[in-house]
Order: C-alpha cells, then structure tokens, then sequence
C-alpha cells in the first residue's frame, strides 16, 4: 500500500512538473480488459488447459504407481527378508520424493507454459498501445489498473483518455489481416 501511494505521488509530481513546462498527453487503458477480449485469447487458454490437464494426468498416473507399489509392499512384506524389507522402503522412499519434485516441477512448467503462450498477446497488445498512443499523440499511457485490480487511475476528467477501445479496434483489424 505504501509504495502504491508513494508512486502514485511520484507519478502526480511528475505531471504537474512536466504540466508547468508544457502540455502532457496522458492516455490509459484496461490491459485486463484488452487481454480478455483478444481474438487468439480462447486458444490460448484451450492450449494451457490441455497442457495441464495432460500434466495432472501424468501426476495421477505417478501417483497410482506409487500407491500400487505401496500397497504391493504392505501385501508382501511378511514373506520378505529384513534386507528386502529395507531395499523396498528406500525404493519406495525415491519414488516419494521424485513424485514430490514432480509435483513442485509442475506448479513451474504451468507458470513457464502459461508465459510463453501469451507472450505474442502482450506483444500484440503492446503494439496495439503503442500505435493508437501515436495517433492520438499521447506522451504516456497508464494501467488502469494493477495486475490485482487495484485502481491506478481513480479518475479522469475526459473519457477521451480512455484508449481501451481502440487499442481493441486496432487489435481486431489487424488479427483479421492475417
């Protein structure tokens, strides 16, 4: 919360210092809004939700394995010499800890599979910005809001600033070229 206030008075001091000089030209948006709207938005979602679904089969299936051999142990272990007994349990121990980095791994691969699939949408969606921010001769254009949906901007006194919807417009126009 602190450094919110405190950037948003550093962002304040700024405008008004570069307003004395001259006139400034501030645009914002919605990301979250422009990113939800994107027409490649589904398949990207449809991809992650495939991965993971694939992942989760595959720690299920570890997991099935694990509980077989446990139970196979628990079934056998009377008929088994001490020594089985211990080469067993530390197997059994291995095959715990291996399914225990797969799953903190898993939590990893999910982030890193979700960065690369939308990384051309917010490369997309920062040229977008970029083009519509140049012809509306826009100095700066700010987030609406933060990435947890906390107001940046609480108030402007022109909808005009708002280039949410064109940078949405420009997005579908191009997206139909190619």
């Amino acid at each position: 919360m602190f450094r919110k206030l405190t950037s948003l008075c550093f962002l304040f001091l700024f405008v008004v210092s570069t307003s004395a000089f001259g006139q400034l030209n501030i645009g914002y948006l919605n990301t979250q809004e422009v990113m939800s709207q994107m027409p490649e938005r589904p398949q990207v979602e449809q991809e992650l939700n495939s991965f993971i679904q694939e992942k989760r089969q595959e720690l299920q299936q570890r997991t099935t394995e694990f509980q077989d051999s446990v139970a196979e142990f628990q079934q056998n272990q009377e008929n088994m010499s001490e020594a089985e007994i211990q080469k067993k349990e530390k197997q059994l121990a291995q095959m715990e800890r291996e399914m225990t980095q797969f799953q903190r791994g898993l939590q990893q691969q999910i982030q890193q599979r979700r960065a690369t699939l939308l990384e051309p949408l917010y490369n997309k969606m920062n040229e977008a910005i970029s083009t519509v921010a140049e012809r509306n001769d826009l100095d700066f254009v700010i987030n609406e809001a933060t990435s947890n949906g906390e107001n940046v901007v609480y108030y402007a006194a022109s909808e005009k600033m708002d280039i949410t919807k064109q940078v949405l417009q420009y997005i579908n126009e191009t997206s139909d070229q190619n």
